[in-house]
């Protein structure tokens, strides 16, 4: 008895870039290959190649050639179907016990869980193996998310595969036969530290990891990366690994942008596109990456579209480098409604600043700081009595999309005062204000703002420094050698802006500064 089949294209291998795998000479993956396409569930030329090397066995014919399997691709062309089509093969070809399926987000993760049974419960040979029982082998809830199937001879103790979002400290609760990190550009240190020696007694053990392109955070994805393209055996050993990239630095123009059109860009040359994205013409069409590389910044294009990974943040220097900074002015920047203020106090209650973000007419964002008394020049005065009198002017005579403070601020003693004057205040928590942060550096450095060029902002900015959370990062603000109240009060604008404002109409605000 079959399941219905998939209909596969006749279609050519993309080559990968990268593809070092421990040498073999038997395989399983023709097998798990097969499985799959009774599944309905057939896997692609570059797919059929993984399956290969991720299935090879070892000399001995039970341990797997390689203990680590890693797969790099642009987003929805081959690696969580991969993932699937691995899982499938543990579970009716090999028997394995126990398969642990990780994601750095719940939903990714219980996204998986439910294709994955999907397709179990739809292939009638299959679904024949789940356990019994109320649920007929597929739980879910709180977290709790599994597949079981029955005892059989292989396993007399029956199998499971469990799906889990990763925590801090969750690395002790991936253990099992075979592990699945899908999502590894989120992979920290502490996962890997708390997952490799729970392997250490399970002789068919193996990791596989699953990704895009490396973020700036990206330590332990980028440590792969460096060990899988390696040309000399040592580093690999048993590491096997398949990455779909394009080649960087192949823009006509040394000085390119990256913008859409910009001639001779690489990112606008289908050879290049397909290079990194097997699936494009097939399940992606090109009408959609064309549309998509009108929509995304250069950089995320980049990123998530032809597999550029981003570089490391320097831990060293400022993290908007002075220069990149000064390349944003423009003396002659004006804002256009709808405009946003953000409110920021420093620790020591000794600065205090009054951000503003606010389109322009060619849709870039202005951002500045707003003098703190109406005529003046100054951009601060002593103490924060100022503040709530000051921002109650600026609203009505701006009506502001948004005034926004952090909650955990020193300006949160303000709120009461502010919102007393008639002014509603929009507080950040602090995954808000990681996000704020995110999008500030990102538009800088896809140079989507401008500023006039005030020396304090600018010193403010240079001063700017990150600082880890768990899965993000925010301004540094306990460093009290460095005065960051400028660059946090036009981050919460901007936030404000992005949250609450959109540009419905073009009209040019009087300088707030005059």
């Amino acid at each position: 008895m079959n399941c219905e089949r998939g209909v596969t294209a006749s279609v050519a291998l993309v080559d990968p870039a990268y593809a070092n795998f421990p040498p073999y000479s038997v395989t399983l993956g023709p097998e798990v290959a097969d499985l799959c396409e009774m599944a309905g569930y057939a896997p692609d030329p570059e797919q059929r190649l993984a399956l290969d090397a991720m299935f090879a066995l070892a000399p001995d014919g039970v341990k797997p050639a390689a203990f680590e399997f890693a797969t790099i691709a642009a987003r929805q062309n081959m690696k969580t179907g991969l993932l699937k089509m691995a899982a499938l093969g543990w579970l009716f070809v090999t028997d394995q016990e126990l398969i642990v399926w990780s994601a750095q987000e719940m939903d990714t993760t219980r996204e998986a869980f439910r294709d994955l049974a999907i397709l179990i419960q739809n292939c009638p040979p299959l679904a024949e193996r789940l356990a019994p029982g109320p649920t007929n082998g597929i739980m879910s809830g709180n977290g709790k998310e599994m597949i079981e199937l029955a005892p059989s001879d292989a396993c007399p103790d029956g199998q499971r595969i469990k799906f889990k979002a990763r925590t801090t400290s969750g690395g002790r609760g991936l253990s099992g036969d075979k592990v699945i990190l899908d999502e590894a550009f989120a992979l920290k240190s502490d996962h890997m530290g708390a997952l490799m020696p729970t392997l250490s007694t399970r002789p068919e053990a193996q990791i596989v990891y699953g990704s895009s392109a490396a973020r700036p955070e990206s330590d332990v994805l980028r440590a792969l990366v460096e060990r899988g393209r390696s040309k000399d055996p040592g580093p690999r050993s048993r590491f096997g690994y398949l990455e779909f990239c394009a080649p960087e630095g192949v823009c006509e123009d040394d000085e390119c942008t990256h913008f859409p059109g910009y001639p001779g860009c690489a990112m606008d040359k289908r050879e290049y596109v397909q290079m990194a994205n097997p699936a494009a013409g097939r399940r992606i069409s090109w009408e959609y990456l064309e549309a998509e590389r009108q929509s995304l910044p250069p950089g995320e294009y980049g990123r998530e579209r032809l597999g550029w990974h981003d570089k490391p943040d320097v831990a060293e220097g400022p993290l908007i480098p002075p220069e990149l900074w000064a390349g944003l002015e423009d003396r002659e920047s004006t804002p256009v409604d709808p405009v946003s203020f953000g409110v920021y106090v420093n620790r020591d209650r000794t600065q205090a600043a009054i951000g503003v973000a606010a389109y322009r007419s060619d849709g870039l964002v202005h951002v500045g700081i707003v003098p703190a008394a109406q005529g003046k020049t100054v951009e601060s005065l002593p103490g924060t009595g100022w503040i709530p009198d000051r921002v109650r002017e600026l609203s009505e005579r701006w009506k502001p999309c948004a005034t926004v403070i952090d909650d955990k601020s020193a300006a949160a003693s303000l709120i009461t005062a502010i919102e007393e004057s008639g002014v509603e205040v929009v507080t950040t928590t602090a995954t808000d204000m990681a996000k704020a942060c995110g999008n500030f550096y990102e538009f800088v450095t896809e140079k989507k703002l401008r500023h006039v060029g005030s020396p304090h902002l600018a010193a403010s900015v240079a001063a700017g420094r990150r600082r880890d959370l768990m899965d993000s990062w925010a301004w540094d603000r306990k460093d009290r050698s460095s005065d960051i109240t400028q660059l946090v009060a036009v981050t919460l604008a901007l936030h404000g802006l992005i949250e609450h404002g959109r540009p419905v109409t073009v009209e040019v605000w009087e300088p707030l500064w005059t």
